[in-house]
C-alpha cells in the first residue's frame, strides 16, 4: 500500500471523547509503525480522512488516531446490513433452500463462511450479531443462541425474534466463565477498538474444548495490495483494526489459542466493488452507487474470480478457526 492524500479535512481528532492518539502500537506497544493510507469513509460517508498505520513489529494496521466507542456509535447508519432482520423469504425454509440451490448450480456460493462442525448443537454466542440473523439460523438447527450487539435498535429488533442479545460489548454482558461452546466473530471482530481484551473475554467465557471462529478482511490480499485506498474492504473508520494471516494468528497465539485452521471466503466486492468505489472517487457517491456494483453478470464473474484467487491464498476475507490452548 501507498499513502494517498486526500483534500477533505479529517475529523476533530483533538477531542479526546472521540479520537485517542496513540504514541505506540495498541496490540504489541512498539513505537515501530507507519503511516500507508489516508482513507476515506467510501460506505457510509462519514466526513474526514482517517489515517491507516501498519506496525513493523507485529503486522496489525489499525488507525491512529483511534476511534473510542463514543465515535463508533455514530458512525454506521441505520439501514447497516447487520442491524436487519430477515425477510419473510429468508425466513422460509423452503425459500432459502431454493435460492442456495440455484447459487450453487450458477457457482454463486463463495460467501458463506466456513464455520466449525461440531458433533450436535451446544451453546453459542454472536459477537456483534447486528439483529441476529445468523443465530436465528443456528437456533432453528437446535442451538441455544446468544448474542452481543452494540447498537440498542438493532439489538432490540433481535430480540423482538425472541433471540437473547446484548446490548453493549462483550464485557458489559458479563457472560460467567466456560459457558460456550462456540464463540463467532464474522466481521466484527475488526470493528472493535480493543481486540486483546475482547480476546481475553473470549477465552474465560469459552470452554476449554470449545471454538472460536474470526472472519476478517485481509489486508495480505491480491485486492488489498491492487486497490489500496480504494479496496472495498477498507472500510475506514468503522474498521478500526486490518490484519494479516500472520498477524491475526500471532495476536491469537500471544492471547492462549491455537489455529486450527485458515480459510479464504472472498466475493465479488473485492474485485467490482473496489473498482466501483475507483470510479465514484471523485463524483461524491458512496460505494454502492453505480452500475458496475449492481450488474448481474460481474458480480457472477467477481465471484468466479473471487474463488480462483481464494485458492491461492490471496484472497478478500480469511476466515480462522481456533481452539483455547
Amino acid at each position: 500500500m501507498t499513502t494517498t492524500c486526500m483534500r477533505e479535512p479529517s475529523p476533530n481528532f483533538a477531542d479526546e471523547r472521540l479520537w485517542e492518539n496513540l504514541s505506540k502500537c495498541p496490540l504489541c506497544g512498539s513505537d515501530r509503525f507507519r503511516r500507508v493510507i489516508d482513507a476515506r469513509d467510501r460506505h457510509y460517508g462519514n466526513p474526514g480522512t482517517f489515517p491507516v498505520m501498519h506496525c513493523e513489529e507485529c503486522g496489525v494496521f489499525f488507525l491512529n488516531p483511534m476511534p473510542t466507542l463514543a465515535y463508533l456509535s455514530t458512525a454506521y447508519p441505520q439501514n447497516y446490513y447487520a442491524y436487519e432482520t430477515p425477510d419473510a423469504a429468508q425466513r422460509s425454509p423452503t425459500g432459502k433452500l431454493i435460492r442456495r440451490t440455484v447459487r450453487r448450480v450458477i457457482g454463486f456460493s463463495s460467501g458463506w463462511t466456513g464455520d466449525p462442525k461440531f458433533p450436535k448443537p451446544g451453546c453459542m454466542l454472536d459477537l456483534g450479531c447486528g439483529a441476529g440473523h445468523f443465530l436465528s439460523e443456528m437456533r432453528d438447527k437446535g442451538w441455544d443462541v446468544h448474542g452481543v450487539e452494540p447498537d440498542h435498535q438493532a439489538a432490540a429488533r433481535g430480540r423482538q425474534q425472541g433471540i437473547d442479545i446484548r446490548t453493549g460489548t462483550i464485557h458489559d454482558a458479563a457472560f460467567p466463565a466456560a459457558t460456550f461452546d462456540y464463540v463467532r466473530s464474522n466481521h466484527s471482530f475488526e470493528h472493535i477498538h480493543n481486540p486483546r481484551e475482547v480476546l481475553r473475554e473470549v477465552k474465560r467465557i469459552l470452554r476449554t474444548d470449545g471454538k472460536l471462529f474470526i472472519g476478517v478482511p485481509n489486508l495480505e490480499g491480491l485486492m488489498a495490495k491492487s486497490w489500496g485506498t480504494y479496496w472495498w474492504y477498507l472500510g475506514a473508520p468503522v474498521h478500526t483494526f486490518g490484519y494479516t494471516p500472520a498477524s491475526l494468528s500471532r495476536l491469537l497465539a500471544e492471547e492462549g489459542f491455537r489455529v486450527e485452521k485458515v480459510r479464504y471466503n472472498s466475493t465479488f466486492g473485492g474485485i467490482f466493488g473496489s473498482f466501483q468505489i475507483w470510479v465514484n472517487r471523485n463524483n461524491g457517491r458512496l460505494s454502492e452507487d453505480g452500475w458496475i456494483f449492481h450488474n448481474k453478470p460481474l458480480q457472477l464473474l467477481g465471484h468466479w474470480m473471487a474463488r480462483i484467487i481464494d485458492l491461492f491464498h490471496r484472497g478478500d476475507c480469511m476466515e480462522v478457526i481456533a481452539q483455547p490452548d
